[in-house]
């Protein structure tokens, strides 16, 4: 905050431009008296003075008016600048409804699919895979060490006996993981369109 503007936080606006006013009119009254002040008997010594403050004054006040007018000049750019964030800010809540809407609109479906999918497997495909298909115990392994972002080692890796999980088991589980990849995929989208959207809203701020 400039000095100007620290005091007129004290000092109201109007009581301000009234002192600046009387201050350049007395200054302007006091050098145009100093002029006239050699013609007049006996005051002549009072022309020097009277010029030095009439010229003081008349500068306090073109600065104190000159201060005046930048500090409300800022404080008007201030307000508009606040007035344009207020409106990004609730342009931004309003994109962030529909963004979130629209995500979770589209988890929805995913978890609806997942559903359904997960329904046919359980009463159809299912019992179609397990009667023709057992599952080793190295897919098993194999299965297991993908899902922890490992390699497979170990004896189990190559064990061609029979494991105890079913294949729609295993078909189950895949389709739980793609729901679970499709979800993330679709708040990942949902993120990267919100921060576009973002982005422009408060860019477009100057």
């Amino acid at each position: 905050m400039s000095q100007i503007g620290w005091m007129l936080s004290f000092i109201p606006s109007e009581i301000w431009l009234w002192l600046t006013y009387a201050l350049y009119g007395l200054g302007l009254i006091l050098y145009v008296a100093s002029k006239l002040v050699s013609w007049i008997p006996l005051m002549g010594q009072y022309k020097t003075p009277a010029e030095l403050v009439g010229v003081l004054l008349l500068m306090i006040g073109a600065y104190l008016f000159g201060g005046y007018g930048t500090e409300m000049m800022w404080r008007d750019r201030v307000k508009a600048l606040e007035e344009k964030v207020k409106a990004a800010e609730a342009q931004s809540q309003q994109t962030n409804v529909v963004i979130q809407e629209r995500v979770v609109e589209k988890i929805k479906v995913v978890k609806q699919n997942v559903y359904v999918n997960r329904e046919i497997i359980k009463e159809v495909v299912g019992k179609q895979i397990d009667a023709v298909c057992s599952l080793p115990t190295s897919a098993v392994v194999l299965h297991d060490s993908a899902s922890r972002n490992e390699v497979s080692r170990g004896p189990g890796s190559t064990d061609a006996t029979p494991s105890t999980v079913k294949a729609s088991e295993l078909i189950d589980t895949v389709v739980v993981n793609y729901g679970t990849y499709h979800q993330v995929a679709e708040q990942l989208r949902g993120w990267q369109e919100w921060y576009a959207a973002q982005k422009k809203i408060f860019e477009g701020i100057r």
